[in-house]
C-alpha cells in the first residue's frame, strides 16, 4: 500500500528542490539591476546640475551683455550733451557775440578815436624787469655756492 501510494504522488515532488541557485543569481541580477538604476539615476542628476550651471551662466552673460548696451546708450548720449556743450561754450566764447552782449545787454559802444590813448613802452625796461626776476637772483646764488664747494 505504500508503494502504491508513492505513484499517486506527481513526480514534481519527488524531485529534490533546486531553487536556492537561481535564487543566488536573481539576487545578485537584483543588485545588478538597482545599482545601475542608481548610476542612471547619479548621472540624470549630474546632467541636470550640469545644465541648469550653464544656463545660470548664460543668465549672468545675458544680464551682463544688457548692461554694457545700456552703458553704451548712456555714453553715446553723454558724448552728444558733450558736443552740445562744447558748441555753446564756443558760441558764447566768439568775438561777436560778446560785442554783440556788451552793445545790447550792457550798453556799451565803441570808442572814438580821441578816446584811444597809446602808449609807448621802452624795451629796456623789459629787459631790466626780467634781469631782476627772482629765478634769475637764485640761479645766481646757487652758481656762487657751487662755486665755492
Amino acid at each position: 500500500m505504500l508503494a502504491r501510494a508513492e505513484l499517486n504522488y506527481p513526480i514534481e515532488n519527488l524531485q529534490p528542490k533546486r531553487d536556492i541557485k537561481p535564487r543566488i543569481v536573481k539576487k545578485n541580477n537584483n543588485n545588478l539591476n538597482a545599482m545601475i538604476k542608481i548610476l542612471f539615476i547619479f548621472t540624470a542628476i549630474i546632467f541636470l546640475v550640469t545644465c541648469l550651471f550653464i544656463l545660470t551662466r548664460y543668465a549672468n552673460i545675458t544680464d551682463t551683455r544688457l548692461e554694457l548696451t545700456g552703458l553704451e546708450k548712456h555714453k553715446v548720449e553723454l558724448e552728444k550733451q558733450k558736443l552740445n556743450l562744447i558748441g555753446d561754450l564756443e558760441n558764447i566764447k566768439s568775438s561777436l557775440t560778446i560785442s554783440e552782449d556788451a552793445v545790447n545787454k550792457l550798453g556799451m559802444i565803441y570808442p572814438t578815436e580821441g578816446q584811444i590813448v597809446y602808449i609807448s613802452v621802452n624795451e629796456n625796461a623789459l629787459n631790466l624787469a626780467e634781469e631782476f626776476s627772482i629765478t634769475d637772483q637764485f640761479r645766481k646764488i646757487l652758481n656762487l655756492f657751487a662755486f665755492l664747494l
